[in-house]
C-alpha cells in the first residue's frame, strides 16, 4: 500500500463546449474509372489495398429518438447501406430501454407521492 501522503488530489480545468454539429449536403466522392494514377514511391505510400478494398464512404447521422450517432459505410459507387453502426436492432434495444428505465421513473414518482 503507497502512504497517503503521496496522494494529491488537484483541481482541473473545466471541460469545453463542444461545438454543436452541423448538416451539411450530401457529396459522394468522386470516382474515376479509367484514368491512371500516378506512380508513387515507397516512401509516398503507407498502405496498399492492392484493389480489394470497395471505394465507400461514411455517412454520420444523429438519431433522432436517442440523440446517439449513427454510422453508415455506403458504397460510395451505388449508394448502397454496407454497414451501420450502431445497427438498427441495437439502437431498438436501446430506445426500448430507455423507455422502460422511464416508466419505472414514473412508477416510482407515482410511488412516492402517494406516500407508498
Amino acid at each position: 500500500m503507497s502512504d497517503s501522503n503521496d496522494i494529491r488530489i488537484e483541481p482541473v480545468a473545466a471541460p469545453r463546449v463542444a461545438d454543436p454539429v452541423q448538416q451539411t449536403a450530401h457529396a459522394r466522392p468522386a470516382v474515376s474509372h479509367g484514368e491512371p494514377k500516378p506512380a508513387a514511391s515507397d516512401a509516398d505510400v503507407a498502405a496498399s489495398t492492392t484493389g480489394n478494398l470497395q471505394n465507400a464512404y461514411a455517412q454520420y447521422l444523429v438519431d433522432p429518438d436517442t440523440n446517439d450517432v449513427v454510422v453508415r459505410i455506403r458504397d460510395a459507387s451505388t449508394d448502397r447501406i454496407l454497414n451501420e453502426l450502431p445497427s438498427r436492432e441495437v439502437r431498438a434495444m436501446t430506445r426500448h430501454m430507455k423507455e422502460y428505465a422511464a416508466m419505472l421513473a414514473r412508477r416510482a414518482a407515482m410511488q412516492q407521492s402517494q406516500g407508498v
